[in-house]
């Protein structure tokens, strides 16, 4: 028999996160479903793992080989998928609810063929019980329907005729193709908040530093909107170069940034600085939604349940102000302030790694 749903999920040498997944995924009732782990070539023995839960698996689960990329193996995923309801998951995601599944589904059908797709509610995994506000903060922007605050760690539920209709992911994209995905089904149609929970590991933020990840993303985010993909080539040598388990250290990026941009001619470097304002002045409100994150935090209002008071009150009086020439104008003089600010700060703050120098030996 067919399943209902398919979902697909891209892994590379994630052995202990692809136990817990499906594991996680037996509780799933109500469902009929089959799971496709897109490889991008693990050496971890993914299929010790897929043996092993063939054997008592209430789904059906099929290892498939793909080039390395998230892009490239969620499409390779979607191209075997016999379904034509698709669901694109991370591999560290879990659920809460035993029937997020079967709820999920039901939402969107009754949306008929409409182009629409599902996120769901997301909820970060923490080894510390206690809260924190900026967790709050990043959990409530993801139930925002507004550009860029969709990711991939939210789920992507939606039919193949939307997914065709959209397009396939971005291959080229080192990062973000998920992102750049949401964005463009934005255009033809429109994103539904689930109505279930789904939790991602905070590993990687509680490791490289919250606010040090976020302000990377956010730098990607910027140059993948003003199409400058040059930076992305530039910069994942930078990344591979950091030391795993260690907070991340944001003074390589800056002055990698430096030297891209010295490659460029001047009215290219005017036109990136300008494009990169332009970006930063439309996405001002965060610094109201922050305000009122932090009010609902101190209340203890549940995530997602707060009033955006102060974004109501700040947006239509900003956007009147700077939604223009000069508004944009200021915003990149004030945006390539902050920059040299920060890589001042930068300097001080984040001192170099220590060299290793070769002793060469007289012959």
């Amino acid at each position: 028999m067919t399943p209902e749903l398919s979902i697909i999920v891209p892994i590379l040498n994630d052995a202990d996160q692809l136990r817990c997944l499906l594991t996680d995924l037996l509780r799933q009732q109500d469902s009929d479903f089959e799971v496709i782990l897109s490889d991008g070539g693990s050496t971890d023995n993914p299929e010790a793992v897929v043996a092993e839960y063939q054997r008592f698996c209430g789904y059906p689960i099929r290892l498939i080989d793909a080039d390395k990329g998230r892009g490239r193996q969620l499409n390779a995923g979607i191209l075997k998928a016999r379904t034509n309801w698709l669901l694109l998951l991370h591999v560290d995601s879990r659920f809460f609810d035993e029937r997020a599944l079967r709820r999920s589904l039901d939402m969107l059908k009754a949306f008929g063929t409409d182009p629409v797709a599902g996120r769901f509610r997301l909820h970060f995994r923490r080894q510390s019980k206690q809260r924190h506000p900026g967790f709050y903060y990043y959990e409530w922007k993801a139930r925002l329907d507004r550009p860029e605050c969709i990711h991939g760690d939210q789920g992507f539920l939606l039919r193949r005729e939307t997914f065709q209709h959209v397009g396939h992911f971005r291959e080229n994209l080192p990062v973000m193709e998920d992102t750049d995905f949401a964005e463009r089904l934005r255009r033809i149609g429109r994103w539904e908040l689930l109505p279930a929970e789904i939790s991602t590991s905070a590993r990687r933020f509680e490791t490289e530093g919250l606010w040090q990840r976020q302000l990377l993303n956010a730098l990607i985010m910027c140059f993948r909107s003003i199409g400058w993909n040059d930076f992305f080539n530039d910069a994942i040598p930078v990344y591979r170069q950091q030391g795993a388990g260690e907070p991340l250290r944001l003074r390589p990026f800056f002055r990698q940034f430096k030297r891209s941009m010295k490659r460029l001619s001047f009215g290219e470097r005017l036109k990136i600085w300008y494009r990169s304002g332009a970006y930063v002045r439309g996405h001002a409100w965060q610094l109201a939604f922050a305000l009122d994150a932090k009010r609902s935090f101190k209340q203890n209002i549940p995530v997602g349940e707060g009033k955006l008071r102060w974004v109501r009150l700040f947006e239509p009086v900003y956007n009147l102000l700077t939604n223009n020439l000069p508004g944009r104008f200021a915003a990149t003089v004030l945006l390539w302030l902050w920059f040299y600010a920060t890589w001042l700060w930068l300097l001080f703050v984040e001192r170099p790694q220590p060299k290793i120098q070769s002793v060469q030996q007289d012959s």
